[in-house]
């Protein structure tokens, strides 16, 4: 079996070091603002060479995340980078937009492209068809179960999951809710993290709790890894760009050790989230999966105990002088503790300056000094690349140098031929010495050969500079093997479409009267009912549902329905299929249409496409001279789409029993007071804003096509009745 990689998180050099330290294979990083974490301190394009040259002496591999939504504006600027980044022998890049994908697609050769994870492929169908179109790796959305896994490692394309890390409560590529209520999208790397506060649960009218109900725990796999290893999953993916060097060392390490030893050391582990952990939905825990205010965020390392009116404490796990506790008084105050010498397991503490310290509660382990004294440990003895070296120093000849590393050999030889000395010469040992001197290098010397005359004569510095030399040589002769030669990608331009018919359609998503949807050029369904015969109908493709492809074909012209309206990448795998048949292919707004490139690809085969609800008027406008374009003009957004649902964790149901749950129809009220729906269907949550946007459609050029979508006819009352105008973020656009 093919050995599995391990890749780690690299958001400053440091993290850098620690991964290599920790025994990381590969590592993530972005440059400038084009990564999906715009608020890590990342790389830029001027700097990043020297830190991709380093992993590559290591003989790891690197990838680029440039894994955001690219504004047109910004096309020219993302090639230049992918250009700069294929020179440089950046092994892959990360990437969220399609159309930078067609763009860069066989242009790069030698250079690999990732699917993200934000393209949100979760099964069989997702992965194939993104592995048809050209990807070489598909990073699957954390949100897949094992049994899907099972499937998608049959294909011919490389696989990577996420292990350990942070977790989106949303479904990957799914989340509105920074861009909606800050303008900061999440599609473009600038989460505002709304998911981690405070919401009240609100049914019928009533608060019913809150707390932090969308707030996950971090994902945590170690040990079900066997079970991914035997799928053949090419590579574990460690969350993490925006945290700390020791989180990067401590976690690499317990999964290189989980892979090689067979254990690893669970208290560490265990320290470096103050989340705690849950295995995700990739193992199916629907319960215990939310980090509420109450939860223990951190390892307790001993309980409060009493004995002769003294307070102490037993320590479970060894504690160094520094380590930072907490304890817990009897009203409940949350006290700091710090560690003033070291102690062994087993030990009894005292707490003397802690008279109040509550009897039977956890002293919990804020931060341990251990993290980061084997950082430290791990960073002095990771720079140990052996080389072999040779030296030669003959009367008459230039002295030389030849390193050996691995399959590279190099010579190198100084200006100045070596003369017989006159008084005192350097013998063997002080060559042998100099020659050892690799101070800060990535390199020691395993074995040093010397073949010299007696009585030569060569100063120190020289053996010095030929040292130096010698290794910059080597280095440059390795990384030859990665730089690659300047190539030229241009811009495709696009001939302007010929005027066509603004189309008025409507989005139905509960009970609407059928006779009010004749009003409308198509209407949009997510089931066919037997009072919609005779309408313009598409069928909104479920992108959470599973569908026999011919049965559901089958049962389109059955029911005289027109098209299809895809929503998930998914979709792409069946165009032959619903075009063979007659079925017409239009693109939905869940596919975060952002740039002319994206809208070219769609353009060859759909006769309609959706722009992102996190476009501007102006991108709209302008992309609508080119290509069929439909934008929300009422309507609530999807905000999130979740597996988890807020309600559960007041009901502890494990997610069973959603389509009899009194709690189907709820709402959470954010920090500023906020009201949002929360529907459940097919065992999927939903939020959207309480009220429906309404954009003032003046402001499309008359060639863009408008999309309604409503819950009920009361949503259409308020349409026709409504003469405010919120226009989304179709004003300003999103950053």
């Amino acid at each position: 079996m093919a050995k599995t990689e391990i890749l780690a998180p690299v958001g400053n050099a440091d993290m850098l070091y620690a991964g290599l330290a920790g025994g990381a294979d590969s590592f993530y990083l972005a440059v400038d603002d084009f990564g999906a974490r715009a608020y890590a301190k990342n790389f830029d394009i001027e700097n990043v060479g020297f830190f991709i040259d380093l992993i590559h002496l290591f003989g790891k591999k690197v990838f680029i995340a440039m894994n955001i939504l690219i504004k047109d504006e910004e096309l020219k600027k993302a090639i230049s980078y992918a250009q700069r980044l294929y020179q440089l022998g950046v092994d892959g890049l990360i990437i969220q937009d399609l159309g930078l994908f067609t763009i860069l697609k066989d242009k790069l050769r030698g250079m690999d492209l990732h699917a993200s994870t934000q393209m949100a492929v979760r099964d069989y169908h997702g992965a194939k068809a993104l592995m048809d179109l050209g990807f070489d790796r598909i990073v699957i959305a954390r949100e897949t179960p094992i049994e899907e896994l099972r499937k998608i490692a049959k294909l011919d394309v490389e696989k990577e999951v996420f292990v350990h890390g942070s977790l989106c409560v949303s479904y990957s590529g799914e989340c509105l809710m920074s861009s909606y209520f800050g303008a900061r999208s999440a599609n473009r790397g600038r989460c505002a993290g709304i998911c981690r506060q405070k919401y009240e649960l609100v049914s019928d009218g009533k608060v019913l709790s809150k707390d932090y109900f969308l707030n996950m725990k971090d994902l945590n796999v170690i040990d079900r890894l066997d079970e991914l290893l035997e799928l053949g999953i090419d590579c574990l993916k460690i969350e993490g760009r925006m945290k700390t060097s020791e989180y990067v060392f401590t976690s690499v390490k317990a999964y290189r050790d989980k892979i090689d030893k067979g254990s690893y050391d669970k208290n560490k582990l265990r320290d470096i989230s103050n989340r705690g952990y849950t295995q995700g939905f990739i193992f199916h825990q629907n319960k215990a999966y939310i980090n509420l205010e109450k939860d223990n965020k951190h390892r307790p390392v001993g309980k409060v105990c009493e004995e002769n009116n003294k307070k102490y404490f037993i320590n479970n796990s060894d504690l160094l002088l520094g380590d930072n506790l907490q304890v817990e008084t009897i009203r409940g105050k949350k006290l700091p503790l710090t560690t003033t010498r070291s102690y062994k397991k087993n030990s009894k503490i005292y707490l003397d300056k802690y008279k109040d310290a509550r009897v039977g509660s956890d002293i919990l382990m804020l931060s341990s000094r251990s993290l980061e004294e084997k950082m430290k440990e791990a960073l002095v003895s990771y720079k140990n690349l052996p080389i072999d070296i040779k030296f030669t120093g003959k009367i008459g000849k230039k002295p030389r140098i030849d390193l050996s590393y691995e399959s590279w050999h190099i010579s190198y030889e100084l200006d100045e031929k070596i003369d017989k000395a006159k008084n005192i010469s350097l013998g063997e040992d002080d060559i042998r010495q100099n020659l050892s001197k690799f101070g800060d290098e990535i390199y020691e010397p395993r074995k040093i050969e010397i073949e010299m005359d007696p009585q030569i004569f060569i100063r120190k510095k020289d053996i010095n500079e030929l040292r130096r030399q010698g290794i910059n040589h080597l280095k440059e002769e390795i990384l030859k093997t990665y730089h690659r030669a300047d190539i030229k990608i241009d811009l495709k331009a696009f001939p302007k479409m010929k005027k066509k018919k603004r189309e008025i359609n409507i989005e139905v998503k509960g009970e609407v009267d059928p006779k009010r949807l004749r009003d409308f050029d198509n209407i949009y369904i997510e089931e066919y009912k037997k009072d919609h015969q005779g309408l313009s109908l598409y069928l909104n493709l479920n992108s959470h549902k599973d569908y026999d492809i011919d049965e559901l074909i089958k049962n389109i012209k059955d029911k005289s329905i027109k098209g299809v309206i895809f929503n998930n990448y998914r979709d792409l795998a069946f165009i032959d299929k619903f075009r063979e048949n007659g079925i017409a292919i239009r693109i939905g707004r869940y596919l975060n249409v952002f740039n002319r490139a994206t809208f070219a690809f769609y353009n060859k085969f759909a006769e309609m496409i959706s722009s992102s609800v996190e476009a501007d008027f102006d991108s709209i406008n302008s992309n609508g001279k080119y290509f069929p374009i439909e934008a929300l003009a009422y309507g609530r957004i999807e905000l999130m789409n979740m597996r988890h649902c807020p309600f559960s964790v007041l009901k502890s149901c494990s997610l069973k029993g959603c389509e009899t749950c009194k709690f189907r129809d709820g709402e959470m009220v954010n920090e500023n007071s906020t009201s949002l729906l929360v529907r459940r269907r097919n065992n999927l949550s939903i939020i959207y804003p309480k009220y429906a946007s309404k954009v003032d459609v003046k402001k499309f050029d008359p060639e863009i096509s408008l999309l309604l979508s409503v819950f009920s006819d009361r949503d259409l009352d308020s349409y026709y009745k409504n003469k405010s105008f919120d226009n989304i973020n179709y004003d300003r656009g999103v950053i």
